[in-house]
Order: C-alpha cells, then structure tokens, then sequence
C-alpha cells in the first residue's frame, strides 16, 4: 500500500526510504518513432528531461527496451549525476526485435541483462525500483511468474535495486 504523506501528492513507498511525487514522467515518448532509435531532435528530448526535474518531477520511469538503449542514454545525459531526490523507476521482462518487434525476455539470462543494461545505460551502481512486465503485448499470456520473480528477489538481495 502506497502512504500519502501530505497533501503536496507525495507518497512514500512501503519499506523504502523513497518517496515520490504524485506527477512522475513516462519517458517512452524520448525515444524515436515507434520507440525505435534516436529522437528526431536529442537536444529537445534533453531539455524535456530537464524541463521535467526542474518543475518538481522526482521519479522518471523508463525502460532499456525503449529505443532500445536509447531512452536511458538520453536521461544519463541529460540528468546524471542525479538529483539526490530523483527516483528512477524501470522495468524489465521485454525487449525490441531487429524488426521493431516487442519480444517477451523473462529467462534467467534475460532478466540479468535487462538489469544490468538498465544499470550500465543510466549510469548506476543500483537501480532505485525495477518493475517486471509480464503478459503478452496484444492479447493474455500464461504462464507462471514465479522464475522471474525468483530471479529479481536473486538480484534486488545483491544489491543491484
């Protein structure tokens, strides 16, 4: 359960030391069209990142898979070091096919990769809250979570989120 701690719109996350505004941004967007290569303008994609932080936004969520690479590339550059209030939520469990394609990536191996791109792309020795995607991209998928889930537990206890 999320905690709001006061009426600003800010909420702590449960166990953490986080806390995040109600107003975060999506940047999927940064990416190129169809979330594929650069943007068609790097430095407005920059100061949409800055423009974002310096209006109060203190949690971005991303993903490696957006451009793929690209995205993350783009908010290293644009923010790093971090704002020590800055939160940077990913997610991993997909990734982009040479044909622009989005691929299910929830092995062991993909997972570990997912982390450790996100981690060498955004310039961080831990990853502040990484999410997992899970499902199909157009309709339901089964299957169960509970290797992914095991490997991200495997993950977060050293110390990578």
């Amino acid at each position: 359960m999320i905690k709001q701690t006061h009426l600003a719109g800010s909420f702590s996350l449960p166990g953490t030391s986080i806390t995040i505004n109600r107003i975060g941004y999506g940047a999927m967007q940064l990416a190129g069209p169809e979330v594929w290569g650069p943007p068609r303008d790097v430095d407005a994609a920059i100061a949409v990142l800055r423009e974002a932080v310096d209006s109060g936004v203190n949690h971005i969520d991303t993903s490696d898979y957006y451009g793929p690479h690209i995205t993350n590339q783009l908010i290293k550059r644009a923010l790093h070091p971090y704002p020590k209030d800055l939160v940077i939520v990913t997610k991993v469990g997909a990734r982009r096919g040479e044909d622009k394609s989005w691929i299910p990536a929830l092995s062991r191996q993909e997972l570990i990769d997912g982390i450790h791109d996100n981690l060498r792309n955004l310039g961080l020795d831990a990853l502040d809250v990484v999410n997992l995607r899970v499902g199909g991209f157009t309709e339901p998928s089964e299957g169960s979570i509970e290797e992914p889930l095991t490997v991200l537990a495997e993950l977060k206890r050293q110390g990578l989120f």
